[in-house]
C-alpha cells in the first residue's frame, strides 16, 4: 500500500512538472471542535434592576448623606449577573408635596423595578404610593412614615418618637431640671418630625419645673425661614428662655445662625439641643456653643432602604419594620470615632 501511495504522489508531481501546474499543498489536520455551537452563542445579557430613591429634598446635608449610602449600596449589591442601578431624585424644596408626588408618578411611568420613598407628607403621598402598588411596583418607605403603611414592602427609619424623648432628657439635664424652653417645630404633616416633637413634649412634661415658652411655631422647610422665625422668637423671649430644642437639621441650623449672628448674649447662657447634624452644627457643638445633638445615621438609612428593596425583588423575605440606630453627640463623647462618623457623615456630591 505504501508503495502505491508513493508512486501516486510521484506521478502527480511528474505530471505537474510536464504541464506546468502547481502541486496541491499538503492538507493540515483540523483541530477538534470544543463543545457545540460555541462560535454562534451570544453572550448572556446582564440583568438590570432599576431602583428609584426619592428623598424629601436634595438641598440639605442629611439627604446628601442618604444619597451616598444609597448609591454605595447599589454598587455593593451589583454582581456579574445583575446590575443595581440607583436613581436619586427629590423635589427642590422639602415642602413641595406636589413635586414629590409628580416624581413618584414619573418613575411609575418609566416602569422602575422598585421605589424607595421618604414622604414629605404622611397623608398626601399615600395616593402616588397606591398608584405604584397598583402597577406592581413595590415601595419601601424610609425616614418618614405614611399614615397608613398598608401594601408597602417595609418601613426603614429611626425611632423618631424616642429621638424626641432623648432630646428632652438631654435638655432637661443640661438645664438642671428647671427653666423655660422654646421648641422650634419643622412642618406639621411630616411624620418623622411630628413624632420627634411629640416625643419631646411628652418627655418634658415629666419635669414639672420646666415650662414651655413656645411650642406651636413652625419654621418650614428652609434654613432661611427657620432663621427668620428664630430671630423673632428670640427677640420676644431673650430674657426668659433657658433652653431650646429643634427637631431637624434646617430648624437646628436656622436657630443656630440666628443665635450666633443676632443674639450672641443669649447663645452664651442658653442650653441648646438639636436634631440631625450638618457642618455648622458639628462645628458649633465642638466649640461648646451647643449642649448636644441627637443624631441619625443617614448613610446607613439610605443603604438599608436600597438593600431591603433589592432583597425583596430577589424573592428574599424582608422585615416589615427595620429600625436604624442613632446616637447622641455630647460634650463628653465628641472625640469617639463612632460619634464623629455620625456627626460628620460622608456626603455624595
Amino acid at each position: 500500500m505504501k508503495t502505491r501511495l508513493a508512486l501516486g504522489v510521484s506521478l502527480s508531481f511528474l505530471l505537474c512538472a510536464l504541464t506546468g501546474c502547481d502541486p496541491a499543498p499538503p492538507v493540515k489536520p483540523t483541530a477538534p471542535v470544543q463543545g457545540t455551537g460555541a462560535a454562534t452563542e451570544k453572550p448572556t445579557k446582564k440583568k438590570k434592576l432599576r431602583i428609584a430613591v426619592i428623598p424629601k429634598g436634595e438641598a440639605h446635608e442629611f439627604w446628601k448623606s442618604v444619597r451616598a449610602g444609597a448609591l454605595q449600596k447599589g454598587k455593593e449589591l451589583s454582581t456579574e449577573d445583575v446590575e443595581i442601578e440607583v436613581t436619586f431624585k427629590g423635589p427642590s424644596e422639602e415642602n413641595n408635596i406636589n413635586e414629590q408626588a409628580n416624581i413618584v408618578e414619573n418613575f411609575i411611568a418609566d416602569h422602575y423595578d422598585g421605589i424607595c420613598l421618604a414622604p414629605t407628607d404622611a397623608v398626601a403621598l399615600r395616593k402616588p404610593v397606591d398608584a405604584a402598588i397598583a402597577e406592581k411596583i413595590p415601595v419601601v418607605i424610609f425616614d418618614s412614615g405614611l399614615k397608613d403603611l398598608k401594601g408597602v414592602v417595609s418601613f426603614v427609619a429611626t425611632d423618631n418618637y424616642q429621638g424626641g424623648q432623648k432630646g428632652a432628657e438631654l435638655l432637661a439635664k443640661a438645664m438642671g431640671d428647671k427653666g423655660n424652653v422654646i421648641l422650634l417645630r419643622y412642618m406639621r404633616g411630616s411624620a418623622s418630625t411630628d413624632a420627634r416633637e411629640q416625643g419631646f413634649l411628652d418627655e418634658i412634661k415629666k419635669h414639672p419645673n420646666i415650662k414651655m415658652l413656645v411650642d406651636n411655631k413652625e419654621a418650614g422647610a428652609s434654613e432661611s425661614g427657620a432663621k427668620e422665625l428664630s430671630e423673632n422668637l428670640l427677640q420676644d423671649n431673650k430674657d426668659k428662655v433657658n433652653g431650646i430644642f429643634c427637631s431637624n437639621q434646617p430648624t437646628t441650623s436656622g436657630m443656630l445662625t440666628a443665635l450666633i449672628q443676632s443674639f450672641p448674649d443669649v447663645l452664651k447662657k442658653v442650653k441648646f439641643v438639636g436634631f440631625d447634624s450638618g457642618t455648622n452644627i458639628a462645628d458649633a457643638l465642638e466649640k461648646g456653643q451647643m449642649e448636644a445633638v441627637v443624631l441619625q445615621d443617614p448613610v446607613t438609612m439610605g443603604g438599608m432602604a436600597v438593600e431591603t428593596m433589592v432583597h425583596h425583588l430577589q424573592g428574599k423575605k424582608v422585615k416589615d419594620n427595620i429600625p436604624v440606630a442613632g446616637a447622641e453627640a455630647r460634650q463628653d463623647n465628641l472625640k469617639k470615632p463612632e460619634i464623629q462618623q455620625l456627626l460628620r457623615p460622608v456626603q455624595a456630591k
